[in-house]
């Protein structure tokens, strides 16, 4: 993965309001710093691929609920060396999480949000942080809840509003929000 790419696409993009401003600000440093800021290993942090999808008027989202976090968040996790870019990792992990295997991506790989959230510790794995860099991916397919290693996971489209009352943090309110104004 091409970090020099990374941070051109986060040098052109533009955040909306001060939470995000906040992470693109935390997310440019920690990829310019000399770790390598793809790796799992790194004790800051790594940078993920996650995806907001969207029916194709921006209607309902596709949400999953994360068991270990106890909360609704969008596909997405950790690049892998397979992956050319974080879309890819992306696109990889919305397929894997969701079992649907065709997306269309309205504003291409740009980048649509961003967000840098705290991860606890787990096991071995020390608490750190996800620099999160998410795109817009839209679908009329259903998901298939057998798709991710967990087939008890609930993945399901909702509505704006019943995303919001199922506490999504206001991050991912933020990402829903664009995404309804990009696609409506």
């Amino acid at each position: 993965m091409d970090r020099r790419e990374l941070a051109n696409a986060l040098a052109r993009y533009a955040p909306e309001g001060p939470g995000e401003t906040a992470s693109l600000e935390r997310l440019r440093r920690f990829v310019g710093a000399p770790a390598d800021p793809f790796a799992r290993e790194n004790p800051e942090g790594h940078v993920t691929g996650s995806a907001v999808v969207a029916r194709p008027d921006g209607s309902e989202f596709l949400l999953i609920l994360h068991r270990r976090l106890s909360r609704w968040l969008q596909p997405g996790g950790h690049t892998e060396e397979s992956d050319a870019t974080v879309f890819d990792a992306a696109l990889r992990e919305a397929q894997e999480e969701t079992g649907i295997a065709r997306f269309d991506a309205p504003l291409g790989p740009a980048i649509f949000d961003v967000d840098v959230h705290p991860i606890p510790a787990r096991g071995r794995d020390a608490a750190h942080h996800h620099f999160d860099v998410r795109f817009l991916l839209t679908s009329r397919s259903e998901a298939d809840p057998g798709a991710s290693d967990d087939p008890t996971r609930p993945i399901r489209w909702t509505s704006f509003e019943e995303a919001v009352s199922l506490g999504i943090d206001a991050s991912l309110e933020r990402a829903l929000e664009k995404a309804r104004r990009a696609l409506g």
